[in-house]
């Protein structure tokens, strides 16, 4: 916890071996879960590139991430 905000984080492992580019963009959907309202979908966009990378939400003390996936993943142009 930073300045009254939690951290949400996760590794991700991106195999790009058969991609012409070396990044490109993903979504990663959540449903926060707040002690004072309701649920919330919502989504959020990150950068993806080869290898392990981080990414990383941030949340108020009084919310939760309630679920989370993968959502939408940027198509990239195939190697020959």
């Amino acid at each position: 916890m930073r300045s009254l905000q939690r951290v949400w984080t996760a590794r991700v492992d991106v195999d790009a071996s058969r991609c012409a580019t070396s990044s490109g963009r993903f979504d990663i959907n959540f449903i926060r879960l707040k002690e004072t309202a309701p649920d919330l979908p919502f989504t959020e966009q990150f950068t993806w590139r080869p290898g392990e990378i981080e990414v990383s939400v941030n949340f108020w003390t009084d919310e939760a991430v309630l679920e989370y996936l993968i959502g939408t993943i940027a198509a990239c142009p195939c190697r020959d």
